[in-house]
């Protein structure tokens, strides 16, 4: 059997590894930028992060209680997926999440949120003096109030990752590692057209290309409907910290439509601090100012004032692949020999393990034993929220934002009249688009405003 994986980011590099691993016989080709360009997972801070994600709403909403049941069953086989590796990757388990005072209330409800998932479930924690952080030295205006330290969650260092994954397969002798971007499949899904004009074939065909997604399918014939595939473009920065160096990963629970502030060892004496996110129609090459500023500031105030002294040795910018239901796409496909992968957010490295098995499943047997019918890629765009949910959120997450990026009110009725004003906005947008009996998700709200999606 040969197969072609179309992307080479987490989700095809893991895939392929599974393969390898699991058939002796099968071929593969895979297509992708050898820079790499936008790659979502070489942008993050690759945490193990599934109860620290946890919002008020998660738990109680159906659909997003499912999302967070599977990414909570990839973390236990990340140990076993190294072992398989066989190459030493940076990584640690133990996560500390932090409640500080820098925002508003959303973080303290947050906070709340996580720490009931913990208990509903049964994970372990600590409540913990956030003064005895390793390495942790905030202002003190920025100082946490309250702690946790949860064992089972942690990070590893995505290059090495990637690194080791795409040195198994050249290892392999069982891989053509191409170096182009996909532009179309072939009428019948019989190739793979490449920008350049060259065409590769295969039997099966994985298409796991990030946010370019669309662009692909938009390119060709098809005749299946996904939903749309936005850029959630996002940015990190790479600090040299020698002995200020943090031990473990130390973060704050989502703040604003991202996650918050967090900070992750890369190595004995690199720290990696993120994050932002804005969704995009289209795909930006370098982060915007603002997403810098803000880390470098966070990064000093809120987790080591000895920051001031740290060398800048990279900025990151990576593509989330979000879909406009912010639920992955994932699985077989209407057409026979096509396999989707995509729209997993900032998820896709954290849930990997489980990803690559499935797709490994339905690649090499036809089936799998794994349920993930929610996410199969041919849908309508899932309705996840009332429009009453829908609206309060976004315009929790809207104020969030804005005392995150340093917003102080005037001593009157300020917060409440922006609060009012933002209802009357987001009601008046659900009007126009024709959510009545559903909510856009708070995420998607520019991408409905400006048309790029459509109900």
């Amino acid at each position: 059997m040969k197969v072609v994986l179309i992307g080479n980011g987490i989700l095809a590099l893991a895939t392929a590894f599974r393969l390898l691993r699991r058939d002796p016989d099968v071929r593969l080709s895979l297509i992708g930028p050898a820079d790499r360009l936008g790659c979502a997972s070489l942008a993050a801070a690759a945490m193990f992060n599934s109860f620290c994600e946890v919002d008020p709403h998660t738990l109680g909403n159906p659909i997003e209680r499912q999302k967070f049941l599977f990414n909570k069953s990839a973390t236990p086989l990340w140990p076993g997926f190294l072992a398989e590796l066989e190459t030493p990757v940076n990584h640690g388990f133990g996560t500390f999440l932090i409640n500080n005072l820098v925002t508003d209330s959303l973080e303290d409800d947050n906070f709340a949120a996580v720490v009931a998932g913990l208990k509903e479930f049964g994970e372990p924690y600590e409540v913990i003096d956030p003064a005895k952080i390793a390495n942790y030295k905030p202002s003190p205006q920025c100082r946490a109030a309250r702690g946790i330290f949860i064992p089972g969650e942690g990070w590893i260092n995505p290059l090495q990752l990637v690194a080791a994954l795409h040195a198994y397969l050249e290892r392999s002798g069982r891989v053509e590692i191409v170096d182009g971007y996909c532009q179309s499949l072939q009428k019948g899904v019989s190739g793979a057209v490449l920008q350049d004009g060259r065409v590769i074939s295969g039997d099966v065909y994985l298409l796991a290309p990030g946010a370019a997604f669309t662009d692909i399918v938009q390119a060709s014939e098809l005749g299946l409907d996904f939903p749309r595939i936005f850029y959630g473009v996002g940015c990190s920065i790479l600090l040299e910290t020698g002995p200020d160096t943090v031990k473990n990963c130390v973060r704050t629970p989502n703040r604003g439509l991202a996650c918050g502030i967090y900070t992750a060892p890369q190595d004995p004496e690199h720290t990696l601090v993120g994050a932002s996110n804005f969704i995009s129609p289209v795909p930006e090459n370098h982060p915007r100012l603002t997403s810098v500023h803000n880390l470098i500031q966070s990064a000093m105030e809120q987790i080591n004032t000895d920051y001031y002294r740290a060398q800048l040795v990279r900025v990151n910018t990576g593509w989330r692949p979000t879909s406009e239901d912010t639920l992955p796409l994932l699985g077989q496909t209407s057409i026979q020999n096509l396999l989707v992968a995509t729209g997993t957010k900032r998820d896709g490295l954290h849930c990997a393990p489980v990803i690559s098995n499935y797709l490994a499943d339905l690649i090499l047997q036809g089936s799998s034993s794994l349920d993930l019918s929610l996410y199969k890629p041919e849908r309508r765009p899932m309705r996840i929220y009332t429009r009453e949910d829908a609206i309060r959120v976004a315009v929790r997450h809207t104020m969030n934002a804005a005392y995150q990026h340093g917003f102080k009110s005037a001593k009157n009725r300020m917060v409440e009249d922006l609060e009012a004003y933002y209802r009357r906005d987001l009601e008046e947008l659900h009007d126009r688009v024709g959510a009545h009996d559903w909510g856009i998700p708070p995420e998607m709200i520019n991408m409905y405003r400006y048309g790029h999606a459509q109900p």
